[in-house]
């Protein structure tokens, strides 16, 4: 039993405290400003994923910005939103209690980075739209 206690403390503490809790994915809500729904692609280290707005997309946790395109049609020209990541508050955590060893599992995985929970995407909505659309 002492043995399986000290492979279980040893695995969590050379673990990254950010990849235990938060994972490696992150799911972003995604509105517009304007409310209306339009569809666009989003760019991150998953690849392109097409969405219509308002939505979600589950995205890989990484330092790499993510891109909102919104798609131009007869209604919207296209515009492009540009998030940055910020580092995961369990990562601080992790490197105050686990040291070195859990900081660079987090860092080396792309875990410590994080997304806003919602983001608001601009809509360039066009003058010559009709309202039925």
């Amino acid at each position: 039993m002492k043995k399986i206690l000290v492979m279980f403390l040893t695995a969590t503490y050379l673990s990254g405290c950010a990849s235990i809790i938060a994972g490696d994915h992150k799911t972003v809500n995604l509105t517009t400003n304007n409310g209306e729904s339009v569809n666009a692609s989003v760019f991150s280290k998953s690849g392109e994923q097409k969405v219509q707005l308002p939505g979600t997309v589950t995205v890989l946790r990484d330092s790499q910005d993510l891109t909102i395109t919104v798609n131009e049609d007869s209604c919207v020209n296209s515009t492009t939103s540009v998030t940055s990541s910020k580092i995961e508050p369990w990562f601080w955590g992790n490197l105050l209690t686990g040291g070195i060893f859990g900081s660079t599992t987090d860092s080396m995985t792309g875990d410590m980075w994080t997304y806003d929970d919602n983001i608001t995407v601009y809509v360039d909505k066009k003058a010559s739209c009709s309202k039925g659309k």
